[in-house]
């Protein structure tokens, strides 16, 4: 049975772990991510996979990857100077949800993503996503799926960005089983205050593993979840 599960209360699940296995668990927290403000050295104009610079904070790291794709028409990009990649300012979140560090994506300019390897079919995901509390616009939108699975889809619509800014705010957690691919989250946006935080992603299969391998959040609301 699939499900995906939003809310934004902290609290913790008591679980059984005999047949659970974690496959991977990131929460951004290696102090040797951190640097100064990333810029892009890639061509702005067409899709590219971003790379480390040295001394500027990681957009890779240990099972994540990052890319980004130009709007049409094309501007600059991430090639200005952008905050992105792991982060430990906590201004907008408060604190993080794991940890004191988080991924962070904001005034990209065109769609940044962040792509998590692919673990095999019928998985178990998991992970905290946070959205800066600021105006959206029509064409701002986040899209997190897990191979054909979409988990979440706001904003590039016309609702002048009231979608993200009614979700933003509070940390969301989103869990979702027998699924099979890789984690997909792609942010668009055209401005510094423009922000999503990424933390806590844990893969797994069988049984959700006791607490404090996996932290849950009180169960705020249930979604429905959609085939693309």
């Amino acid at each position: 049975m699939k499900n995906l599960v939003l809310a934004g209360l902290f609290a913790t699940l008591t679980a059984g772990t005999a047949s659970a296995e974690l496959l991977y668990s990131q929460s951004f927290e290696d102090p040797s991510y951190l640097g100064a403000k990333y810029f892009d050295t890639g061509d702005a104009t067409t899709f590219h996979w971003l790379t480390n610079n040295e001394g500027q904070a990681a957009v890779n790291g240990v099972g994540f990857n990052a890319w980004y794709a130009p709007y049409d028409p094309a501007s600059g990009g991430l090639t200005d100077g952008d905050y992105v990649g792991v982060t430990d300012y906590a201004g907008n979140v408060g604190a993080f949800y794991d940890g004191v560090q988080g991924y962070q994506m904001s005034d990209t300019d065109g769609t940044m993503g962040l792509t998590i390897d692919d673990f095999g079919a019928g998985v178990n995901v998991s992970f905290a996503i946070f959205i800066a509390t600021t105006g959206y616009e029509d064409a701002d939108y986040i899209t997190i799926s897990y191979g054909d699975d979409i988990l979440l889809d706001l904003g590039n619509g016309d609702d002048g960005g009231l979608a993200m800014e009614e979700a933003a705010g509070t940390w969301m957690f989103i869990e979702a089983s027998d699924v099979s691919g890789s984690l997909e989250i792609a942010f668009g946006s055209n401005s510094g205050s423009e922000a999503v935080f990424i933390d806590a992603i844990n893969i797994w299969t069988g049984a959700i593993p006791a607490p404090g391998a996996l932290a849950l959040l009180g169960l705020a609301g249930l979604a429905s979840r959609r085939r693309r």
